[in-house]
């Protein structure tokens, strides 16, 4: 049995998904910036921060953002 598609503003709205991607690119860098190095209190400020960005993409099309931040428990805010 396949899975059916869900399209979502992402896929469908060229303005949203440039603002997501810029708002992944920023997540991609903080990411990046994390090595075996970071200290804990560096992780936990990262975290904080891709929690942000992921809470602005939910505002943004909150489908993409449960489907692509599986790591944040989300709380319905529409």
């Amino acid at each position: 049995m396949q899975k059916e598609r869900i399209v979502t503003k992402y896929s469908t709205n060229k303005k949203v998904k440039e603002k997501i991607d810029k708002l992944l690119h920023k997540n991609s860098i903080i990411q990046s910036n994390l090595g075996s190095d970071t200290t804990q209190e560096e992780k936990d400020i990262a975290k904080e921060k891709i929690k942000d960005i992921a809470y602005e993409i939910y505002n943004i099309c909150p489908i993409f953002a449960k489907e692509n931040f599986l790591e944040v428990e989300f709380k319905d805010i529409l």
